[in-house]
């Protein structure tokens, strides 16, 4: 077996550890409602990530968090109601899974092992050393859970309601599967960019590149959006779940982007004319300027 293979073994072992706790404190809170059940569970799993990281020194033992705990979540919320395997559930929950999937699986084949630890972690590290441990937890692991946390609400909603379908839950099924695909191109062509250019400092303006600067991040927030279209088809009205769909497309404009393209700038000042010419997030034409090779990473 690899180092990287024993790794992820590890990694693995962590994660079913995680989820045996969640349940188990879901089911010591039966006087709560399911919503608050939920709630307790994931920040318990955060907690016990954190701790974890802690002791391997490491916080990006969160990093597979946010792709395998939602449809964990998820199926657990389909079994506990008892629901029957009508085709509205199951399209739900597969939109869920094939994003979680090829997340995971691009997360598994660029991680290497627990020496390596994400550069905005670094960077929070060395700003801040004595309260490291303080925006590890709340900044790294325990925002987004809880970000993510809010768009599961209107699944869970979806789920107790068990919906005929119509054409919006279609239409948001096809968003969350479209907008995985689009992730993994995107993923994949930055990939072969990255082989082709190794140990340069260049930028990509190739693929799906070459029409939005982040179309990884695109895809992301089309998921949940997708997510709670098929929510919104399942009530025939606007209520408070429409702002979970909104926190995330903030956290990304708003946080994300600009953290990432700050780091970009600061090796590759030639990004700035790929700034100007091309989307920030929704796919573009690009305007016209002199042809450069770009990359967003």
């Amino acid at each position: 077996m690899t180092h990287k293979n024993k790794s992820l073994l590890i990694m693995f072992i962590i994660y079913a550890f995680i989820i045996v706790v969640g349940v188990a404190v879901f089911i010591l809170l039966p006087q709560l409602s399911l919503i608050y059940r939920l709630l307790v569970a994931d920040v318990i799993m955060t907690l016990v990530t954190w701790i974890l990281s802690l002791i391997l020194r490491n916080a990006s033992v969160y990093d597979p968090y946010w792709s395998v705990i939602p449809p964990a979540i998820i199926l657990g919320v389909i079994i506990f109601l008892n629901k029957p395997a009508i085709l509205s559930i199951i399209l739900l929950f597969s939109g869920l899974l094939i994003w979680s999937i090829r997340l995971t699986y691009n997360w598994a084949t660029r991680w290497t092992d627990f020496n390596e630890v994400d550069w905005r972690y670094q960077l929070m590290r060395k700003k801040s050393p004595k309260l490291y441990f303080l925006t590890n937890l709340f900044g790294i692991q325990l925002f987004p859970t809880l970000i993510v946390f809010i768009q599961l609400i209107a699944a869970t909603k979806f789920i107790s309601m068990s919906p005929s379908m119509n054409i919006f839950i279609w239409i948001g099924f096809i968003l969350m599967v479209g907008a995985a695909t689009i992730q993994f191109f995107a993923d994949q062509q930055m990939k072969e960019f990255k082989e082709k250019h190794r140990g340069q400092k260049k930028c990509i303006e190739e693929g799906l590149w070459k029409y939005s600067r982040h179309p990884n991040y695109f895809g992301e927030i089309t998921l949940w959006w997708g997510l709670y279209i098929m929510y919104f088809g399942s009530t025939m009205k606007f209520d408070i779940y429409l702002f979970a769909p909104m926190m995330m497309t903030a956290l990304f404009l708003f946080v994300s982007i600009p953290w990432m393209e700050k780091k970009i700038l600061t090796t590759r000042p030639e990004y700035k004319d790929y700034q100007q010419r091309v989307s920030m997030l929704i796919p573009f034409i690009p305007k016209e300027a002199q042809t450069s090779t770009q990359e967003n990473s």
